[in-house]
């Protein structure tokens, strides 16, 4: 999911910039979105940014695939409806990373860049 969709908000954003990736082709369907990004033309770190503007549900969890391979979730619990909205009752995810399990049971992180495409 990448635009605006039932109060719900997610953006690929350049980290430390707050800039939103360009979005193209936008398709809404039921209960979901989909849309394309314009590629920065260099090697470029970049973040997922979930966030919602209204309360959604007492929980709610972020799962990112990319290409189909999973890459990392987040999940947030006992939110409550709060009029107006508060930190208790919206969630702001921000992420930037793949998680690996090892054999030991310890986590690597690896951060997401965009790289120079290989034509040829």
């Amino acid at each position: 999911m990448m635009p605006s969709l039932k109060d719900l908000h997610c953006f690929i954003e350049l980290p430390g910039t707050d800039t939103k990736l360009q979005e193209f082709g936008t398709i809404y369907s039921d209960g979901h979105v989909e849309t394309f990004v314009a590629v920065p033309t260099g090697p470029q770190p970049f973040e997922i940014h979930l966030s919602s503007s209204n309360f959604i549900a007492p929980g709610l969890a972020m799962y990112v695939f990319i290409d189909g391979v999973y890459q990392c979730n987040r999940n947030r619990q006992n939110l409550k409806l709060r009029k107006p909205p508060n930190r208790k009752s919206l969630i702001d995810f921000r992420v930037r990373q793949k998680e690996e399990q090892q054999k030991d049971g310890t986590m690597i992180a690896r951060d997401w860049r965009f790289e120079k495409l290989n034509i040829g």
